[in-house]
């Protein structure tokens, strides 16, 4: 009996296993810090950490920022979080071919939005946010572990961007400068 290596070459290659490697650590911390969040502070309330941060648990039933979408608010919620985590994976390898530094980033994102689309589809009333941040006086913010690996995750790949950006006008350059000579 033969197997088909092409099956698989794709677990083998370091650059998905990475990626998946890193986004399965993502998705573990929200979880794990999730489940400690809902035990201790379902108990407990808040704890005030300092003038600015605050452990709270406040449930999100709605999309990024508790905003409200309908009444299919989670289906859309769900199916969204995963066209973009499939479409996220389709881009790693070619993105790490341009710049390495993209496998990070892009696992950041994907394990993040794992870790809020599992509470999403396991947690009751919502996905739990608990590291409050107060902003001004009348202003907090909430988030999760999964929310912080989302937002490091887009700002990393701020300079894999630029890269990017970099790359697309030594192209265009060249093929002007090809055109030039060819008239």
């Amino acid at each position: 009996m033969r197997f088909d290596s092409s099956i698989s070459r794709p677990v083998l290659d370091p650059v998905i296993r990475r990626y998946f490697g890193i986004a399965l650590l993502a998705l573990l911390a929200d979880l794990c810090t999730k489940e400690v969040a809902v035990r201790w502070l379902g108990d407990h309330g808040f704890l005030n950490l300092t003038e600015r941060f605050t452990l709270m648990l406040v449930w999100n039933t709605g999309s990024a920022g508790g905003i409200s979408i309908g009444p299919f608010t989670t289906e859309l919620n769900v199916l969204m979080t995963v066209m973009a985590m499939g479409l996220v994976y389709t881009v790693v390898r070619p993105m790490a071919a341009i710049d390495p530094r993209a496998v990070l980033p892009l696992a950041l994102v994907s394990g993040g939005a794992a870790g809020n689309l599992l509470s999403m589809l396991w947690g009751p009333p919502g996905v739990a946010d608990f590291i409050g941040i107060r902003l001004t006086k009348d202003t907090t913010i909430v988030a999760n572990v999964a929310d912080f690996a989302l937002w490091a995750g887009a700002l990393l790949l701020a300079p894999v961007a630029m890269t990017l950006v970099r790359m697309v006008r030594e192209e265009r350059a060249q093929a002007q400068m090809a055109a030039t000579t060819v008239s």
